[in-house]
């Protein structure tokens, strides 16, 4: 099966709210949640501070699309 990071993903932890958020698949369905509230088998995509550095505060649908895409790829098979 397939996992899909989507631009709603993305934009979703951009804006959290959360402290220290995280994208991360929860058993096998990506969620944003605390980094506190991982456990050792949950594994992170991406944190909110390796988006602001790679996108900056303001992230548009475009650039969500692509950095989307490109955390799919990168997920583990």
């Amino acid at each position: 099966m397939q996992i899909t990071i989507t631009a709603d993903d993305v934009r979703a932890l951009a804006q959290s709210g959360d402290e220290d958020p995280v994208l991360a698949l929860i058993d096998g369905q990506p969620a944003i949640l605390p980094a506190a509230e991982l456990d050792d088998h949950d594994h992170v995509i991406c944190t909110q501070v390796a988006l602001i550095q790679a996108l900056g505060m303001e992230v548009t649908d475009a650039e969500a699309e692509v950095f989307a895409g490109h955390l799919t790829a990168d997920l583990p098979r």
